[in-house]
């Protein structure tokens, strides 16, 4: 009874351990940064129709300015090009390194 008990809670780590590999090596794929170093403020603003543009002076400073994780004025920061915003749209600031290459950056 104790060895099947043992079996059990050592597939049962096993699983985890494979759970939570599988999720780093997505992470690390997803966060990769899709785009060569350039000059420019470390953030862009994603518009709904894909197009990227520079941040202007008042939101470099909105978004370098330190907030609290529960202060719902913080900024929305993507961690993706592709994702979404709740209500399903596709603006928001972005990492300029999470910009895929083929997408241009407009100048203010």
């Amino acid at each position: 009874m104790l060895r099947v008990a043992l079996w059990t809670v050592g597939g049962l780590v096993a699983a985890a351990i494979l759970l939570v590999l599988t999720y780093l090596i997505w992470f690390a794929i997803a966060s990769r940064p899709r785009r060569r170093p350039e000059p420019g403020f470390e953030y862009i603003w994603v518009e709904d129709d894909g197009a990227a543009r520079e941040l202007n002076r008042e939101e470099q400073s909105y978004v370098s300015t330190d907030f609290s994780p529960f202060d719902g004025g913080r900024p929305y920061i993507k961690m993706r090009y592709e994702t979404r915003t709740p209500d399903g749209r596709l603006s928001g600031y972005l990492r300029r390194r999470q910009v895929p290459s083929r997408i241009s950056i407009r100048p203010l």
